[in-house]
């Protein structure tokens, strides 16, 4: 990781953050936090996707597990395609999409049935996203970004000139890795990274538009929710408790950055408001679009890290998943 962390808030950031704990009892009846699945100390998961009800889980050694009751139950699912760690996975319709390690793809070619994809890299892949039809995009280390237009069966670079984007005045910033990736259901394609990096490409074009720059020393960006209707907040999260919120579909951001030094690894909103930020040693909640957040401090969420959350839109329920294979619930 080539971005250094920063300690100082913008000017732009909301004066009216509320940072305060959520005091609650492990396993208490009506707790914050429900635990789903859980497996031994090494057996990491690193994404997560749900679609239509059906949610599926990728981690370490290639593990994959599934639920059709909306991620209330989780079964471990066989497949022969590969081995490696598997770090992002996305749903969306007929599609199904793994990635990882030394650029490992593999797709659901057929339910519970999947194969490998040759993907033409042997960089590490750390995002990937689906539309319903099919367009896809993967990003990972050291600048990596490939699309497809056929649901992951064949892939090409779509990454932009990096030197283009790069900081003038800061040597290093010009193969920034992708954490994040989004694909809207019109095709537009969203990117996030390293030193702040926010590139967006629409639909039909191969030009990519800077709505965050790139920016020696600034936090980088691990997760990113960008939300289907333009009139939606759109949230970035990443390094040292970084924040940023913007309400006119990524024309301009702000900084709320949380009181903390630890990494936020993913974020999801879920409806009425609310929004769940997870990462290392720290887990933090909005109930007002981030305006004002609370720190869940219930159980491991302080002591152990979730990367992937994400929302099940037929409950509305929020589901992470992290460390020791577990999946749990984030209860409102």
């Amino acid at each position: 990781m080539k971005a250094k962390i920063i300690g100082a808030i913008c000017a732009a950031a909301v004066s009216a953050v509320a940072l305060v704990s959520v005091a609650a009892e492990q396993g208490k009846e009506g707790g914050v936090i429900s635990v789903k699945a859980s497996g031994i100390p090494h057996s990491a998961l690193f994404g997560l996707s749900f679609d239509a009800g059906t949610g599926v889980a990728v981690g370490i050694n290639g593990s994959v597990l599934t639920s059709k009751d909306g991620g209330e139950t989780w079964a471990p699912e066989k497949q022969d395609a590969t081995d490696l760690a598997l770090l992002a996975v996305a749903r969306r319709g007929t599609h199904t999409i793994a990635v990882g390690q030394l650029g490992t793809v593999i797709v659901e070619s057929a339910p519970a049935t999947w194969k490998k994809i040759d993907a033409g890299t042997e960089a590490r892949f750390l995002s990937v996203s689906v539309n319903t039809s099919g367009i896809a995009a993967a990003g990972g280390e050291f600048g990596l970004l490939l699309g497809s237009n056929d649901g992951g069966e064949t892939w090409a670079s779509i990454a932009p000139n990096w030197a283009d984007y790069a900081d003038a005045n800061v040597p290093g910033t010009g193969e920034p890795t992708v954490y994040a990736v989004y694909v809207s259901e019109a095709g537009a394609i969203t990117v996030a990274g390293e030193f702040g990096l926010i590139l967006r490409r629409e639909p039909g074009s191969e030009a990519w538009r800077v709505l965050n720059p790139v920016t020696g020393g600034t936090p980088t960006i691990f997760a990113i929710h960008i939300p289907e209707q333009a009139n939606g907040n759109s949230y970035a999260v990443g390094q040292a408790g970084e924040i940023l919120i913007s309400t006119d579909n990524g024309a301009r951001w702000f900084r709320n950055k949380a009181d903390t030094t630890s990494n936020f690894l993913g974020v999801a909103v879920a409806p009425g408001g609310r929004v769940v930020i997870t990462g290392m040693r720290v887990m933090a909640a909005s109930s007002n679009g981030g305006i004002n957040w609370k720190f869940i401090e219930e159980g491991d969420t302080t002591t152990d890290w979730y990367q992937a959350v994400r929302t099940e839109k037929n409950t509305g329920q929020v589901m992470a998943v992290g460390h020791a294979g577990r999946i749990i619930r984030i209860n409102g």
